[in-house]
């Protein structure tokens, strides 16, 4: 099973599973629609919008084992 970490580029996090998006966007990221998320990690993006990153990525992880992460 893949699992998403921090260093991960937001689109490759993003190719595993569409489903993420909604995760992404109750953290308040909307990066997914941005030309510079080709290139920006999920960290980068978490910092610039000051967004917990360590629970971004329990949710987002949450989210591809079918879990429900609470948020």
């Amino acid at each position: 099973m893949a699992t998403i970490n921090k260093e991960m580029l937001i689109m490759d996090a993003l190719s595993l599973d569409s489903g993420l998006v909604p995760v992404m966007q109750r953290h308040g990221l909307n990066c997914f629609g941005c030309p510079s998320s080709r290139g920006k990690s999920l960290e980068m993006a978490a910092t610039n919008h000051g967004v917990d990153i360590d629970q971004l990525i329990n949710d987002m992880n949450a989210h591809l084992q079918g879990t429900s992460a609470g948020n």
